[in-house]
């Protein structure tokens, strides 16, 4: 039960969820979410399915308890896609992480004749890396552009409005991101999961 406490409560902090922002999209309470959180209550599957899918984790990342800890694997048949209500842009986040990681990882493919975007600001210092798949896109950070075809690379400094623009786009254009947080926040975050915290 303390394996699944903590490992809630961590990928609750790396979305930068409250505890009352996890009970709105989950559905579940929140004084049973810190109660899960503090291994005071043993939840349910159902209470798991449901925290596990606003989580944006498989259930069995929660329920497996012979997951090694140096090493997290998630199934392709586990995978999530999230669709953006607005663009259609699909998102795959490749979570869970292993545990101290704090490096974004994802898939995001925008559909044809779609600007996903803007993105708000990320905190200074945060660095996103992306590779396009297949397509072709146009990566806007504020006034700058970047034109990518298949196989291209770009890495920049996102503490600035972004986007992905593939409205002359006649095929999906799939990218794979890398986002980093600012390094203070990294030492920050190590030298607390060195006080067990």
């Amino acid at each position: 039960m303390i394996r699944i406490a903590q490992a809630l409560r961590r990928r609750r902090e790396e979305m930068s969820l409250t505890v009352r922002a996890l009970a709105s999209r989950s559905g579940v309470s929140s004084s049973m979410i810190s109660d899960v959180e503090r291994a005071a209550k043993s939840p349910t599957i159902s209470t798991l399915a449901a925290l596990s899918e606003a989580l944006e984790m498989p259930l069995s990342a929660l329920v497996e308890s012979r997951e090694p800890a140096r090493l997290r694997v998630v199934k392709a048949a586990e995978r999530q896609w999230l669709v953006e209500s607005g663009t259609g842009a699909k998102r795959d986040r490749f979570v869970p992480t292993v545990a101290g990681s704090e490096v974004e990882f994802l898939r995001y493919v925008v559909p044809p004749r779609t600007l996903s975007g803007p993105f708000p600001a990320h905190a200074p210092g945060t660095i996103e890396h992306v590779y396009l798949v297949a397509g072709a896109v146009r990566v806007t950070l504020g006034n700058d552009i970047a034109d990518l075809q298949a196989g291209d690379s770009c890495s920049c400094y996102a503490d600035l409005p972004h986007g992905f623009d593939n409205r002359d786009g006649k095929t999906p254009a799939e990218l794979i991101i890398v986002v980093e947080p600012p390094r203070a926040s990294m030492s920050d975050r190590a030298r607390r999961l060195e006080r067990g915290q």
